[in-house]
């Protein structure tokens, strides 16, 4: 639990550092200009993924045996992605809010964690939406 809140706290005070973690490619600089400086590098013992939350889409007024399907499809790609070892841990909330769920992602970019977002069935289908984050945690960090 101590290790748990310990990342929990770091990743209050760090994450605003990695707020803009994928920009568009700049062009070459001219020769003599200096370089850009580099992103800062992570804490000691900590690791960046990516945190979805996913919210409630657009477009929730499918027919009940579609939305039933998209569901269906919504769960084999979070297992697939799991298999992949790219979905951490996934999970619904237990209210009819807004927040319908949220994915940790060990990805290398925002660029996947949107690429998988864009990949899931009930998002494609607009019943799901992502709000994407960077995130860290402790090396090793696990529910207990």
């Amino acid at each position: 639990m101590i290790r748990l809140s310990l990342a929990v706290a770091l990743s209050l005070v760090v994450v605003p550092a990695f707020a803009q973690t994928s920009a568009p490619a700049e062009p070459a600089k001219p020769a003599g200009e200096p370089a850009p400086a580099a992103a800062p590098a992570l804490p000691p013992g900590m690791k960046q993924y990516w945190f979805v939350m996913l919210k409630r889409g657009p477009k929730r007024d499918q027919p009940p045996e579609e939305a039933k399907q998209l569901q269906a499809g919504h769960m084999a790609n979070m297992e697939a992605y799991a298999a992949m070892g790219k979905l951490q841990i996934a999970g619904p909330f237990m209210d009819d809010g807004d927040w319908r769920g949220i994915f940790i992602l060990d990805v290398p970019d925002r660029a996947s964690a949107e690429a998988m977002c864009n990949d899931d069935p009930a998002v494609k289908a607009g019943r799901l939406a992502c709000e994407i984050h960077p995130w860290l945690s402790q090396v090793g960090a696990t529910l207990k």
